[in-house]
């Protein structure tokens, strides 16, 4: 029984399909298979079992699965230990990001710093907060930038305080200008936000209701484009961070401005069970300073002082 072998085992147990194991693993399905039946006569007993719609782990492949992921999170760990201990950036930075700051700072970030650590790659993943959290929780991030949200398991550094604005459809035979909008303002408008479980919504609905006001949602969707294309059609209106709508506004795509006083914190954030790489560490550094030249010339990014 090698490490190969555990790996190949623990992707067919998870996606419960060799078919399925075979694409993510980049391996051949006989190979594969092959590798899992080498594996069986090994231990002398059945791992998985068979049927029309995949394979379902046995008991003894519960307790191999169980056994497998821990092993896989040693290796990892001690891989990560060594990374931090290194004087040299390099290796993989898994980074999770929410959309907003996708297309605003990210990108600007990840070319700053391979230019000046070109041994050193990205996994860039974008979603929503609870899934970046997820993706934390399990292993599969480095670090993220999430707004709050506490848990025993990570660590969190306040990064910024970002204002929420408000995007309208554009007037046209109106002159474009910037103007500030007051939460009580937002009750009589036919709202286009993303689903409740996203957290700057919760955010948004939460201060809202503190200063009694009912917010008047009437389309739901997570396809940021999809929300974008409605506002300019005139179905309504969205409330967002400036990072994912400020520059259209700006630029006369649309109407809107800031919403006075209300602002969403946002939290770099690692498991705290996780030595932190010198990678991470140039990443964090490059990140603040990129909002940091941002907020001088746009007072919509605070970063604590």
């Amino acid at each position: 029984m090698d490490l190969v072998q555990l790996r190949y085992f623990v992707r067919v147990a998870q996606l419960k399909s060799f078919t399925k194991a075979s694409v993510a693993l980049h391996i051949a399905q006989p190979a594969l298979t092959r590798q899992v039946l080498l594996l069986e006569d090994e231990l002398g007993v059945q791992l998985l079992f068979r049927h029309s719609r995949g394979v379902e782990p046995t008991e003894a492949g519960m307790r191999l699965l169980s056994g497998a992921e821990a092993i896989f999170r040693l290796v990892r760990e001690v891989r990560a230990n060594v990374i931090a201990s290194s004087t040299t950036v390099a290796g993989t930075l898994r980074i999770g990001f929410p959309p907003s700051l996708g297309g605003f700072v990210i990108g600007t970030v990840a070319a700053a710093f391979q230019k000046m650590y070109p041994q050193a790659t990205f996994d860039l993943y974008e979603g929503l907060s609870n899934e970046l959290r997820d993706r934390l929780l399990a292993d599969r991030l480095d670090l993220a930038v999430l707004a709050g949200g506490a848990n025993p398991l990570l660590v969190s550094t306040h990064l910024c305080d970002e204002e929420f604005w408000v995007m309208m459809p554009r007037r046209r035979k109106s002159r474009h200008a910037l103007r500030t909008y007051s939460v009580k303002e937002l009750a009589g408008l036919p709202l286009i936000q993303p689903g409740r479980a996203q957290l700057a919504r919760q955010h948004i609905e939460s201060e809202a209701a503190r200063l009694g006001v009912a917010l008047n949602v009437t389309v739901e969707t997570d396809a940021f484009q999809v929300i974008k294309d409605l506002v300019r059609r005139g179905v309504g209106a969205h409330i967002s961070p400036y990072s994912g709508i400020g520059a259209d506004i700006k630029r006369g795509d649309f109407d809107g401005g800031p919403v006075k006083g209300l602002f969403l914190s946002r939290y770099l954030v690692r498991r705290i069970d996780r030595p932190i790489s010198l990678g991470i560490t140039k990443f964090q550094e490059i990140l603040v300073d990129t909002l940091r030249d941002l907020g001088a010339s746009d007072r919509a990014i605070r970063l604590p002082a």
